[in-house]
């Protein structure tokens, strides 16, 4: 493993858990300029299993510690948590127009295995989700407190992070689709068209729950400085410009 690389090492296709982890670390590295890459692994493959095995341990699911620890799980209620009609989750879902496997992840899934997580490196498991960075195993089992991932990776990588000094910031809000991809590209044109690309920075943001502290609820979506500009449209890049030049001519006073 390279010293600059982040793994989330997990199930393939990514279970709720595994993917929303994934999409916030990418989105902290993303967001914070860190020189490094991030990798999700299925917990099969050799560079999971050769690293488990540096640490005494086999990579495995919470279905594999319980198997082997004789943990008593309520399996019927963890499908409840990822596929059950709770309304909040249902709106949550239906909200994206690119729903992924992490619009499924709760807190509650993971107080749900939380017996499994404790009891998983005991039993010989490094359990999925497990976040690794720089080529040491920070977490497993689930998915850490946001503040906790940032502090972890400013730890490995912040004294190498340049940071982004940008005077504005345009951030892109969504999972990953085709509309989410174009706005992104629409955006970059339109900052690039302007000739203030030193001035702004361009951010594409994958972590939902971002979206939901800015209460962006229907995706992809657009925000200007922390100021949500648009929900649900995937704007051309004239549009976008011509929502640029109101918030630049009105926070700055700049002149296209």
């Amino acid at each position: 493993m390279a010293t600059e690389e982040i793994w989330i090492i997990g199930t393939e296709p990514p279970c709720p858990r595994c993917d929303y982890l994934t999409r916030m670390v990418k989105d902290i590295v993303t967001t914070a300029g860190v020189p490094a890459s991030v990798r999700h692994l299925a917990y099969t493959c050799d560079e999971a299993r050769q690293f488990a095995a540096s640490l005494g341990l086999k990579p495995g699911t919470a279905k594999d510690v319980a198997r082997v620890a004789a943990v008593e799980v309520d399996w019927n209620r963890i499908h409840a948590l990822i596929d059950g009609p709770d309304e909040k989750k249902t709106a949550d879902r239906e909200s994206s127009c690119c729903p992924t496997a992490a619009t499924k992840w709760s807190s509650a899934l993971d107080e749900a295995l939380r017996p499994c997580e404790q009891i998983a490196r005991k039993a010989g498991i490094m359990m999925t989700p497990a976040l690794v960075l720089g080529g040491r195993l920070f977490h497993q089992g689930s998915v850490p407190d946001r503040r906790r991932v940032n502090a972890w990776i400013q730890e490995c990588f912040g004294d190498s992070a340049e940071g982004i000094q940008s005077q504005h910031i345009v951030e892109v809000l969504g999972p990953g689709c085709t509309k989410c991809d174009t706005l992104y590209d629409n955006v970059l044109k339109a900052v690039a068209q302007s000739g203030m690309g030193d001035r702004v920075t361009v951010r594409k943001r994958t972590d939902i729950a971002y979206f939901q502290d800015m209460g962006v609820y229907v995706t992809p979506g657009m925000v200007i400085d922390g100021k949500v500009i648009s929900k649900g449209k995937t704007l051309t890049s004239g549009q976008v410009a011509d929502y640029l030049k109101d918030h630049f001519s009105i926070e700055s006073k700049f002149k296209w």
